[in-house]
């Protein structure tokens, strides 16, 4: 039984369950509300592109309708759902292609479990986007503050944090837009606690992407069942037998107390670019950057300088699908150099049979640093003459304040890459402008519309009536 050593024991949940009301939109700087656009519009075009997967149609094929008050928008389909079956499949969806954000902080990727829970509370509550944008910022720093406490070894021992910790995110978002109040955001982030969960082990597999859905789900129905009354366990972050102590081998609850805003973690968040695993994306910028110069024929070697959270993640120097191919620093290495690019189009059967990039990928090895910052990897590529060219890109850095704008441009390109073949150039447009203006809409419902196949239902959002049956009767 591992002996975790907690440095000290307030309540850490009490102090999260304070905090979360906090978040309001008029307390939150404008460049957090800018970052907090970016990550909506990049999860959402990462999702409506992932929709069309298989692991999604699944999952999205065992949901109903709710059998009272309004659907929640499922992506790309003309039925809804209850909010907390849309949450599960939209929450699969938009990480299932692993081209959605990140955030060192929090050892995962932070929009994935909180926003498709805020969406559909927000959808079915008739919530304002500045309702929307504060309760995202809540949950990303919430979910964040709770990380803190329990890395590195949470993560270093096999949890999926973007699940793990993420379901503190979606309890969060969304007792945000219930407007709880402490007491019960408490009750909720405690039963939170004990729907914790997501393996590593799952990686390259459609559990990976399942589980985050399943966080998403699992912490809007935390949040929702502590409206109606129910009863958390008390500290069930930090308590003795509590989710920090009982998956970590060394806890610091203090990591978790600061005060909103202190610091804002989204400032941290980091966008993807290329659609692999992070731990994948210092080796392949620093191969682009090095592959004007090298004769790819003529390589008989690479070696990847790694840290320890790369082992069991991203090292996989036999790949049999697609997906796990994502995670595969030697694939991906070999795609860089003999592709040129590391984009979703890349990644299919016909990608994976090709012998030029098997061959490049044996001679691909990774050696373990365990001073090295992860979005640091050191590559060396070494020609068959004895010739070694080295180079070291971080992607770590997040945009500074005076790059936002040009980090939205790209980010809308992205979108617009993975968007319009499934939407349409015009329904994507018009997506990009309500994500853009959206501490200007009135209600969420406006942008939920262009999300689902064209059908009957209103892009005004449900009305007071149908939000209090939902309330009433859906536990």
């Amino acid at each position: 039984m591992r002996d975790a050593s907690v440095t000290q024991a307030p309540d850490v949940t009490d102090h999260l369950a304070r905090s979360v009301p906090t978040y309001l939109y008029e307390r939150i700087p404008a460049d957090v509300v800018l970052i907090a656009k970016s990550s909506i519009l990049d999860w959402l075009g990462v999702a409506l592109a992932g929709a069309g997967e298989p692991v999604s149609q699944a999952i999205a094929g065992t949901a109903a309708p709710p059998a009272t008050g309004p659907a929640a928008t499922v992506l790309t389909r003309a039925d809804g759902a209850s909010p907390a079956d849309a949450a599960r499949i939209n929450g699969t969806a938009g990480h299932v292609l692993d081209y959605d954000d990140v955030l060192t902080a929090f050892d995962g990727h932070p929009t994935a479990p909180v926003l498709p829970a805020a969406l559909a509370v927000a959808e079915v509550r008739g919530a304002s986007g500045r309702d929307l944008l504060a309760a995202f910022v809540a949950g990303v720093e919430t979910q964040t503050r709770v990380n803190r406490a329990v890395t590195p070894s949470h993560y270093l021992n096999g949890f999926h944090t973007t699940a793990s910790v993420g379901v503190f995110g979606a309890a969060a978002a969304s007792a945000h837009l219930l407007r709880l109040g402490p007491r019960r955001t408490g009750h909720a982030l405690g039963l939170a606690a004990t729907a914790a969960s997501g393996l590593k082990s799952a990686f390259g597999s459609w559990g990976k992407s399942l589980q985050v859905g399943r966080a998403a789900a699992e912490g809007l129905l935390a949040a929702r069942l502590a409206r109606r009354g129910a009863i958390g366990p008390v500290d069930g972050i930090g308590c003795a037998q509590g989710f920090a102590p009982t998956h970590a081998d060394a806890v610091d609850l203090a990591e978790a107390m600061t005060a909103a805003g202190t610091p804002w973690y989204c400032r941290e968040i980091l966008y993807k670019f290329h659609a692999s695993c992070y731990g994948t994306h210092s080796s392949v910028e620093a191969l682009l950057r090095l592959r004007p110069r090298l004769p790819v024929d003529r390589i008989a070697g690479v070696e990847l300088r790694v840290t320890p959270m790369h082992v069991g993640m991203c090292t996989r120097p036999y790949v049999r699908t697609p997906l796990d191919a994502k995670f595969s620093l030697e694939f991906t290495a070999a795609m860089a150099l003999v592709l040129g690019q590391v984009g979703e189009d890349a990644f299919t059967p016909e990608t994976l049979a090709r012998d030029d990039l098997r061959r490049l990928a044996a001679v691909v090895r990774t050696e373990v640093d365990p001073d090295r910052p992860f979005t640091r990897t050191a590559v060396s590529v070494v020609l068959t003459d004895g010739t070694t060219l080295r180079d070291t890109v971080d992607v770590g850095v997040p945009a500074a304040a005076g790059r936002l704008e040009p980090q939205w441009d790209r980010l809308t390109g992205k979108f617009r890459s993975l968007a319009v073949p499934v939407v349409g150039s015009a329904r994507a447009e018009e997506i990009v402008s309500r994500v853009a203006a959206l501490d200007g809409l009135v209600s969420v419902a406006r942008l939920t519309a262009l999300l689902r196949e064209p059908g009957p239902t209103s892009p005004t959002g449900p009305s007071g009536a149908q939000i209090r049956r939902w309330e009433s009767h859906e536990p």
